[in-house]
């Protein structure tokens, strides 16, 4: 919800002695009708509102109008362009899933390894972003609701459903929403679940994945000093019969 309130209110708010409950913000606004055609308003959100007195409230910051509003406005366009952070890491993946698309398996192998050189990041972020581009396709999580940053939305696409449900009713799959926070939930949640003695229904999906990605790396590495050692056989098997051959 958005209200608008005027100098004398933020002023208010700002020396009031005693909490603001409901009744009282409702008295304060009624207050505050009366004189706002004499008064500049301020377009500011009610939860904000209780934020910054919370935060600001015994410093003179709430009575100086210019600077009110000047935090107001800044702070709408960092949440315009994170928001928009968002959409562009969204962006990044599907196209990273239409390159990956057009490659043969050789070749994604090749980008894999040397990602850095063709993008303006290496292979983890770009795994991350194509996590988060499949994520969205499944519908699960809608594009607007999605954190703004890639790595918390990661995240989500490493959780059960049952932890996105738990997740969205604690209102936490929103754009601001980051990282650390959402590491934190699954944390507490899957201690629960452990508690509660349903452990065995819980699949860690990111150990999971990093097992898989460490044992492919060890193929790779054990695949080429086969190759090598193969290499290196036959040359001296031919050395041998040369030899043998004299």
């Amino acid at each position: 919800m958005t209200v608008k309130i005027s100098k004398s209110l933020a002023k208010k708010i700002a020396l009031r002695d005693e909490p603001l409950t409901q009744e009282r913000e409702i008295e304060l606004m009624t207050a505050d009708a009366r004189s706002s055609a004499q008064n500049e308003l301020i377009e500011i959100d009610e939860d904000l509102l209780h934020t910054l007195n919370e935060v600001f409230g015994d410093t003179d910051l709430l009575k100086d109008q210019k600077r009110l509003q000047t935090i107001v406005t800044q702070r709408k366009i960092i949440y315009r362009n994170f928001v928009r952070a968002g959409h562009a890491a969204l962006a990044m993946g599907n196209a990273l899933l239409d390159i990956e698309a057009s490659l043969t398996i050789g070749e994604r192998e090749r980008l894999k390894q040397s990602a850095e050189k063709i993008l303006p990041f290496g292979d983890t972020v770009a795994s991350m972003l194509k996590s988060v581009a499949r994520f969205v396709k499944t519908g699960k999580v809608p594009e607007n609701d999605l954190p703004a940053s890639y790595s918390a939305a990661y995240v989500l696409t490493n959780m059960t459903d049952p932890e996105l449900d738990a997740a969205k009713e604690e209102g936490l799959i929103r754009p601001e929403v980051g990282r650390r926070k959402l590491l934190n939930f699954r944390k507490d949640y899957r201690q629960r679940i452990e508690k509660n003695g349903e452990k065995k229904n819980i699949i860690d999906l990111e150990k999971l994945e990093n097992k898989r990605d460490k044992i492919l790396n060890r193929r790779k590495k054990l695949a080429l000093e086969y190759f090598t050692l193969s290499r290196e056989f036959r040359e001296i098997n031919k050395v041998i019969k040369a030899i043998k051959g004299r």
